[in-house]
């Protein structure tokens, strides 16, 4: 199992900006993630719970050594624990740029980017079709929201030395026609999988033969990394950010590359072995972080209902190590509402105790009460600092605690 990342600086303007901008519908191929409980006419708590958003202040010097010399992408270096990736730092410098790219309009997106000088322009441009790019590469492009910049993003590959790109790219524009259509809907409506059929027309096949062409999502990472690398003034203002990255940011990247390493729909027994082959301190954080990622998703319930629900047994475990013992606690009493021994499997634990993900009876919300409890602990949301770091978030204090764990076990990735 593997995530690309795009660096906690993106990540956190994206929270703000997702929600009803994203699609209406995914493109061919994409997942649907998470667990929504069905309208109701009752407001709960815990339906009004979004994840909050970190923001980490930079530091004058984090201690950390810089590379010397400009290195070709390396796949392997996004799960490198102690080493952050290249690629990380260019989210971390341009993605609160690129985020805007599904909240403005051209005009205003571009007014936005004209401080930045010609090249930190072009890169923001290139990283905001990468991470508009999904399964489906280019054709998923097209049909978000970050495609009402392409012509930008054009004249972007056209900077950057990108011809042979540039030319598939400007064919793909010319498929919607002799004017193309920075408007979204109108983008989708000429497409045959946008409409009730999802039957593929011409379009549809024309777009996906040039995204195979165009390259991978995954693979447009090293095209962006061999930019950066023979542009040496850009190269090194990304590089001299590794020593200022503060401590929430470094910590985003080793956690990633913990879940990175398993895949909770494994057998049980394997992951009981991958887990044991961890170091107690990298196991720790890497439960920690998994129930962390469901839980401020949606809740107790869909920790329970997901994959990484297999582990609740040690993931109490977990919490009660790093001394959230009333977390761990509650935990353990949404570990008490499954039959015994607890199911690790999951598709045996959703058969025998969700019934129907649609259906929503009085064990699911006795389940998604344990929710309201957790944000409940220390009288809810509050602001948390470690240093320069600032945090918001409710009473579970995960985020906080892990932090913490981190530091005092000097696990921090450079």
């Amino acid at each position: 199992m593997d995530r690309i990342r795009t660096g906690p600086a993106y990540a956190a303007a994206a929270c703000a900006a997702i929600g009803s901008l994203l699609l209406t519908s995914p493109a061919p191929g994409a997942q649907n993630g998470g667990d929504a409980p069905p309208a109701r006419n009752e407001p709960r708590f815990d339906d009004r719970i979004v994840p909050f958003p970190t923001w980490s202040k930079t530091v004058a010097d984090n201690g950390c050594p810089l590379q010397a010399n400009p290195a070709a992408y390396d796949p392997d270096s996004l799960s490198n624990r102690s080493r952050i990736p290249f690629w990380e730092l260019i989210g971390h410098v341009v993605g609160r740029y690129a985020a805007r790219d599904i909240l403005d309009p051209p005009e205003k997106f571009a007014k936005s980017l004209e401080p930045l000088d010609p090249h930190m322009r072009t890169l923001v441009l290139l990283y905001s079709l990468q991470t508009g790019m999904g399964r489906d590469g280019l054709y998923t492009y097209f049909y978000r929201r970050s495609g009402q910049h392409a012509p930008a993003v054009r004249d972007a590959l056209h900077a950057a030395g990108l011809a042979e790109q540039r030319a598939v790219f400007t064919k793909a524009m010319a498929l919607f026609g002799r004017t193309y259509p920075s408007d979204t809907e109108l983008r989708i409506k000429a497409l045959g999988y946008a409409t009730p059929s999802g039957k593929l027309n011409a379009l549809d096949h024309s777009l996906l033969a040039l995204s195979d062409t165009f390259g991978s999502q995954r693979g447009w990472i090293a095209t962006i990394v061999a930019y950066v690398n023979r542009t040496p003034g850009l190269w090194q203002r990304i590089e001299s950010t590794r020593t200022k990255l503060s401590d929430a940011a470094r910590f985003e990247h080793l956690s990633g590359a913990l879940l990175a390493a398993l895949d909770f729909w494994q057998p049980h027994e394997e992951i009981r072995q991958r887990l044991a082959a961890l170091a107690k301190p990298e196991r720790t954080v890497l439960l920690l972080a998994a129930f962390n990622d469901e839980f401020e998703n949606g809740g107790v319930r869909q920790f329970f209902y997901n994959a990484a629900g297999s582990v609740a047994p040690e993931i109490q475990e977990a919490l009660a190590d790093v001394g959230l013992e009333r977390q761990a606690d509650l935990v353990k009493r949404g570990i008490a509402m499954f039959q015994a021994p607890y199911p690790r499997d999951t598709q045996h634990r959703r058969e025998t105790h969700f019934h129907n993900r649609a259906d929503w009876t009085d064990w699911d919300e006795r389940l998604s009460v344990l929710t309201n409890e957790f944000y409940a602990l220390d009288g809810g949301p509050q602001v948390l600092r470690i240093g320069g770091d600032l945090q918001i978030q409710g009473g579970p204090g995960l985020r906080h605690a892990m932090l913490s764990f981190v530091r005092d076990h000097d696990m921090l990735p450079c």
